[in-house]
């Protein structure tokens, strides 16, 4: 085994670290985000923030690990951080810096391992997004980019405890902070209201097309819609924005507003993975402030059954029907305007006359509960198993959380083809 190297810039790469505020700290939902899509993208069973310290490593954000940090010296981030690119290592058996790693002949078995590193605002190495798996694996061109567009996405949130600092010191003074409280009510109010204004007209005919929408008190970037695209077939979507505040609301009207005019040039809005390919080619993270968005677009076929779909970062929808398992209808895909690159793929399902579909948000389930524990998709699932309402849905979970308003902005489409309550 090799030790990771000390970089010439360690003490100024420390206390840039150590500037942000994040070790050992909590979870944050933000990162977890992160680590669980990468695990998704990526098909590994392991994917993790590390923060390189002194002599250890700490982990801000971890999928499929249990230890919260290790010893810097057996660390692969430790050799990664020495790099201004992703460091990729197909066979850990087969490189020397790792064949007898501790964390190679034991627990987690690492077999192939691939960082890309994290930079602080300084422009200094100071942590790597991970990517780790049991079995050797091949690691292409298209796959470092993926990876080293995820870990900007990281970034961006490594460096938000800077702007809320400074965000504090400017909040000082009384008076302008009851001016700027004064401003931003105005803003979400009129933004809410513009928010509020573009939710399509709930339908009876040929469909039930109902939904349930609460805003959090922050007003997040969630906006939804259905449409008919012809006689037989409905357009449905719901986008998620990240972060909260005016600028995310506006970005999400803005896209909500291309789909519902249908306005993106030179688009089938037929056809899920070419609507997506556009909106990504529209809304390119670079030109809207560093803000991405989820994505869910499907276009069903009342006459057959038949939808046809592609998500972009999103939670699966569900089709529900009594008797039978929940159907999950989703695929792993990067955000909308985090690389240009991406290609969506449209699948297929069936929404039999006596089913529902759901369409949601993940603030209906990324809750927190009386325990402190976080709600998981997978639990939320089995509440729509009845086939509840939207309405029903929002307060079987309000009932479970431990708080009654939502932390996040909450969306729930629920559609069931003719003759379907």
């Amino acid at each position: 085994m090799k030790a990771p190297a000390i970089p010439e810039n360690e003490q100024q790469r420390l206390a840039s670290l150590r500037a942000l505020g994040l070790l050992d700290t909590p979870p944050e939902e933000r990162f977890d985000a992160i680590t669980r899509l990468a695990a998704d993208i990526f098909s590994v069973p392991i994917a993790y923030i590390a923060l390189v310290d002194e002599s250890r490593q700490f982990l801000k954000s971890r999928t499929g690990l249990t230890a919260c940090a290790t010893g810097r010296d057996i660390s692969f981030c430790g050799h990664a951080i020495l790099e201004d690119e992703p460091m990729v290592v197909r066979d850990t058996h087969l490189d020397e810096r790792f064949s007898d790693n501790p964390m190679v002949v034991g627990e987690p078995f690492a077999r192939f391992y691939a960082g890309a590193p994290l930079k602080s605002a300084e422009g200094l190495n100071i942590g790597t997004l991970c990517l780790m798996d049991r079995a050797p694996r091949a690691f292409g061109e298209d796959a470092i980019l993926r990876l080293k567009h995820l870990a900007r996405i990281a970034e961006r949130e490594l460096r938000l405890g800077d702007i809320i600092r400074l965000q504090d010191d400017l909040l000082h003074t009384k008076n302008a902070l009851i001016e700027s409280q004064k401003m931003v009510a105005q803003q979400m109010d009129e933004a809410l209201t513009y928010v509020i204004s573009l939710l399509p007209p709930e339908m009876s005919e040929k469909v039930r097309a109902s939904y349930q929408f609460i805003p959090s008190s922050t007003l997040g970037g969630d906006s939804f819609g259905f449409h008919w695209l012809d006689a037989d077939r409905l357009a449905i979507y719901l986008l998620d924005v990240c972060g909260h505040g005016v600028g995310s609301a506006l970005l999400s009207v803005s896209a909500m507003n291309v789909l519902k005019t249908e306005t993106l040039p030179v688009t089938d809005f037929g056809e899920p993975a070419e609507v997506l390919t556009a909106l990504n080619n529209t809304f390119p993270m670079e030109q809207n402030g560093g803000m991405f968005f989820t994505a869910w677009y499907g276009v069903l076929n009342v006459a057959t059954g038949r939808i046809r779909y592609s998500s972009a970062g999103h939670p699966p929808a569900v089709i529900i029907r009594q008797g039978e398992p929940p159907v999950s209808l989703g695929s792993p895909a990067l955000p909308i305007g985090t690389f240009e690159e991406t290609i969506y793929e449209t699948l297929e399902a069936t929404v039999p006359p006596d089913a529902h579909l759901y369409v949601f948000s993940d603030g209906i389930f990324e809750i927190r509960t009386p325990d402190n524990s976080m709600g998981t998709y997978e639990e939320f699932v089995e509440t729509l198993k009845p086939a509840p309402s939207a309405a029903d849905i929002i307060e079987a979970v309000r009932s479970r959380q431990a708080a009654r308003e939502f932390a996040d902005d909450v969306s729930v489409i629920r559609i069931g083809r003719q003759g379907v309550i």
